[in-house]
């Protein structure tokens, strides 16, 4: 798909922008927490040179939003985690009505993307030390392959632009994760 697009997926890892990034082979852009710029100046080095953009948690970010549609509308890709975390069970979280707001602003399609097998692969026990330390993570007794799976665009045009249109759009990229995460199980 050619032009700005929304890349919603699953989130249980660290790495899982990375694994999209490489899935959609065309440069990407993303949000992340804005404590991770200030971990330390190469790492905020590092991630700025990844196309990462701050954004603030715990409720809305009127400059991450305002970013995210100027991306959008010079024809970027944007990769979003529509639940706002990482999953420590690999469970799907309920989706956060953003990627509706941002949808409906900038008119842009939104592709659901679900990354499979992530939160048991190797990958994850050696990115996410936070959930190993924590026992949510083990080392896995065999490879288990990561696969990202695209699913059809959800256009924005036929939802409202209100609250209700935001919300109705996310549920419905979540649903169609959920669907996929389950021929995956």
């Amino acid at each position: 798909m050619r032009g700005a697009q929304i890349i919603a997926a699953n989130h249980t890892s660290n790495f899982d922008p990375l694994i999209v990034g490489w899935a959609v082979a065309r440069e990407i852009h993303f949000l992340a927490k804005e404590e991770l710029f200030r971990a330390g100046k190469a790492f905020g080095w590092l991630i700025r040179g990844w196309n990462a953009w701050p954004v603030r948690r715990g409720g809305s970010d009127a400059a991450a939003i305002r970013q995210c549609c100027w991306l959008l509308g010079r024809g970027q890709t944007l990769v979003l985690f529509p639940e706002g975390t990482r999953s420590c069970t690999g469970q799907i979280a309920r989706f956060k009505p953003g990627i509706g707001l941002l949808a409906l602003a900038s008119g842009a399609p939104v592709v659901p993307t679900f990354i499979g097998g992530m939160d048991k692969s190797i990958v994850s026990y050696w990115v996410d030390r936070d959930f190993v330390r924590r026992g949510l993570r083990k080392r896995p007794k065999q490879t288990t392959g990561i696969t990202v799976r695209f699913g059809k665009p959800v256009l924005p045009r036929g939802f409202s632009r209100n609250r209700d249109g935001y919300q109705a759009l996310a549920a419905e990229v979540e649903s169609q994760i959920r669907r996929m995460a389950a021929c995956h199980e």
